[in-house]
């Protein structure tokens, strides 16, 4: 575990080195504390705000990583893309957050225990992305979610976790009321296929979610106008099906409650999943198969690379908060 707390430790310097380069635009918010170890030790949970209070509330987006605490790639993605931001001062999006055009609400580390312990799960054994409650309609054995013991990986867990409770809340607070007709939340994992995939709703069915025309011109826009042509666009259950899909969940949540009319009906909440493919590199490191970390994360040779390749695509994504859905063309 000391090797794990070490990584946590310089994850959490460089979140502290963010807000100090941010200056008044960045504000650091402890917002909880994960799951206890066997141990009874506790890692705090932050949120970092970033932006003027009232580009928070009118047009905020989201970034989140560290679901899983092996994917920690999805963190320095998370962290190199806020480093760079504030470092050079100089791109567009550091001006439209500086003018009070948009806000950006983060989660760095949703699992801190599970870095600290090196494990997928949190400390209890449960895999959050597994652990909302969603029933698939028909999800692969044992991968797409298991309720038989924590002693397994995908175990759902009897109960919502803590920091499935945290990201509860942080819904709560910055989305279900927020001002902007699109509000985009982009959240970082890694390890499945050999491209990158940006995924929406669902996980749990084939269905098509209530915005998948709006996800499928979205998906266009950034294939063709963006030239993002890297990435592969679609819901998630193209790939697979799960139970337990968090998002799943808070999107379901954010409809039933525009439905009942006390969000704008404007309003259309845009969680986005951005799987990083980290298998196509195993040619160059064949041994990380081996290793606990290795499948989820690129080959040492690749990884810087990895890391600055989505500076530009979560720049886009973010920039969808002040956006209409009109505005968005389909070449």
């Amino acid at each position: 575990m000391l090797r794990g707390i070490k990584r946590l430790n310089r994850y959490e310097n460089r979140i502290i080195k963010i807000v100090k380069l941010g200056g008044k635009l960045v504000r650091l918010k402890q917002y909880g504390f994960s799951t206890k170890t066997e141990e009874g030790f506790r890692f705090p949970i932050y949120v970092l705000e970033i932006g003027k209070p009232k580009a928070i509330k009118k047009n905020v987006s989201g970034l989140i990583a560290g679901v899983h605490g092996l994917e920690t790639i999805g963190i320095r993605v998370l962290l190199d893309f806020l480093d760079d931001l504030f470092a050079r001062k100089t791109s567009v999006l550091y001006q439209e957050i500086k003018n009070g055009e948009l806000g950006i609400v983060c989660i760095p580390i949703l699992n801190p225990g599970g870095v600290a312990l090196k494990r997928r799960s949190n400390p209890k054994g449960v895999d959050l992305m597994r652990n909302s409650g969603v029933e698939a309609v028909k999800a692969p054995f044992f991968f797409g979610g298991h309720k038989y013991s924590n002693f397994f990986p995908y175990y759902r867990g009897k109960v919502l976790q803590t920091e499935s409770r945290v990201l509860d809340r942080y819904f709560n607070e910055y989305f279900l009321n927020a001002e902007n007709q699109m509000i985009p939340v982009v959240d970082i994992h890694s390890g499945f296929g050999t491209v990158d995939h940006v995924w929406w709703p669902y996980a749990s069915t084939h269905d098509p979610c209530a915005d998948e025309s709006l996800f499928q011109k979205i998906g266009h826009h950034f294939t063709n106008s963006l030239n993002h042509f890297l990435y592969r666009f679609g819901p998630q259950s193209e790939s697979y099906t799960t139970h337990g899909d968090l998002w799943d969940r808070l999107y379901d949540k954010f409809q039933s409650i525009s439905k009942a009319s006390q969000i704008p009906k404007t309003s259309r909440f845009l969680p986005l999943t951005l799987e990083i493919g980290t298998w196509s590199d195993i040619s160059l490191d064949p041994w990380k198969i081996f290793r606990k970390r290795g499948i989820f994360n690129p080959a040492r040779e690749s990884k810087q690379k990895s890391i600055i390749s989505h500076r530009r695509f979560l720049s886009d994504v973010i920039r969808l908060a002040k956006m209409d859905p009109s505005d968005i063309t389909e070449k």
